[in-house]
């Protein structure tokens, strides 16, 4: 732990404007989803729609990003990342905030899909402009240390959430006002980046589409769509589960992400060691295979304590598979190919977590929501035990691979 604390301060947090508005955007973004979670059951009885039909809250915003986020990753390459990252995070904060006002699901939804139009150019820039200040080990500490403060939010951010929406469903919502006020910083503390181009738009654009169709790619981009497709299934239905069969209410089912937060700072404070010692594609299989364990074992939780203990688990997996993840993509290519090869994964993790709150609405209109949860857990569990066969097979070639020449 010392040594971990000792790398995270050579990130020299305190003294960088520049990475305080990055991590600032970060645990904005984390708020897209994690603020809306714990108010899903009084969204339903406010405004009269169903469980089935409550999945298009997060649905509506992460739709824009599978189609935006490439024309964000390339616009950021050939033109610039500042200016773009601002207006996104005053887009992404004023509608948030007019949400308060809405008074129809509709409506509800418009303003998410605007929202989500701000986050496709948010998330992107976030893990690229990190790969663009740091190198090597130091850029998987900094990722890292974007998880914990991630998490750092999700300790907070669903327990307002729960809190506020017990007052009026809309509350909640005022939080994403804290957008603009970042955005002004980064307007005044982030260096334009313009890259050196040595190519054509063309060229530009069948690069990147060469890197992206890599079978080493592919395997990297299937750990973020995985991990997003399983959590946004998860976490839309799980306070759901909980007042249905536990009867947790929404004030304290709002803590239950709160340890789930707790559990992945734990663990994506010391990445690094993982990583070192297990390799990374190693790390991912196991922190999907106890993930699979994690979602089976919730169909059978009967109290706040067994769910609380299996959240932390959970916590402890997603703290492993996001910063390895993140950094694996962004050491992938170099930087002048960066926004557009992550914003290639973001379309893959968006189309995800589209898709999969629609998917698991289907799977409980046939059945119910434990159901769901197994039917999560056998395809995590079948997907990590073909990584980890992947991984070893090839001897951990996918590791080994060499990092850009311009990152040394």
């Amino acid at each position: 732990m010392l040594k971990a604390l000792a790398e995270i301060r050579t990130l020299n947090l305190h003294r960088s404007g520049s990475l305080q508005a990055i991590f600032g955007s970060s645990m904005l973004m984390i708020m897209g989803a994690s603020l809306v979670y714990p108010i899903l059951p009084v969204v339903v009885e406010a405004l009269s729609v169903s469980e089935q039909q409550i999945g298009w809250v997060l649905s509506s915003f992460a739709l824009p990003a599978v189609f935006l986020a490439p024309i964000t990753g390339a616009l950021c390459d050939l033109y610039g990342r500042k200016f773009i990252l601002v207006f996104c995070l005053f887009l992404y904060g004023l509608a948030g905030g007019l949400i308060v006002l809405a008074d129809s699901f509709p409506i509800l939804l418009a303003l998410r899909f605007l929202q989500g139009v701000a986050y496709a150019g948010i998330m992107p820039l976030v893990v690229v402009l990190i790969g663009d200040i740091y190198r090597g080990e130091q850029e998987a500490t900094a990722q890292g240390m974007k998880v914990v403060l991630d998490r750092v939010a999700l300790l907070m951010i669903p327990a307002a959430s729960g809190l506020l929406g017990a007052i009026a469903w809309q509350m909640p919502f005022l939080l994403y006002l804290l957008a603009i006020p970042i955005a002004v910083i980064a307007w005044l503390k982030l260096p334009e980046t313009y890259l050196e181009r040595n190519s054509t738009t063309g060229k530009y654009i069948r690069d990147v589409f060469k890197k992206s169709i890599r079978f080493r790619s592919l395997i990297i981009f299937s750990m973020s769509s995985l991990r997003f497709f399983v959590e946004f299934s998860f976490f839309t239905y799980l306070p759901l589960f909980a007042i249905a069969n536990i009867g947790i209410g929404v004030d304290r089912g709002g803590f239950l992400f709160t340890i789930f937060a707790i559990g992945a700072i734990v663990t994506a404070s010391q990445v690094r060691l993982f990583s070192s010692r297990m390799g990374s594609m190693q790390s991912v299989a196991l922190g999907f295979g106890v993930q699979s364990l994690c979602l089976i074992a919730t169909c059978f939780s009967n109290n706040l304590w067994q769910l609380g203990l299996i959240l932390l688990i959970f916590g402890f997996t997603n703290g492993i598979i996001s910063p390895t993840q993140k950094s694996l993509l962004t050491q992938s290519v170099g930087t002048e190919l960066r926004g557009g090869f992550v914003a290639a994964d973001r379309v893959a993790q968006n189309s995800a977590k589209f898709i999969s709150p629609l998917l698991a609405g289907l799977i409980i209109s046939f059945a119910d929501i434990p159901t769901m949860f197994i039917f999560l857990g056998v395809l995590t569990g079948f997907w990590a035990i073909m990584l980890i066969t992947y991984s070893l097979f090839t001897q951990g070639k996918l590791d080994e691979a060499r990092t850009p020449k311009n990152q040394h």
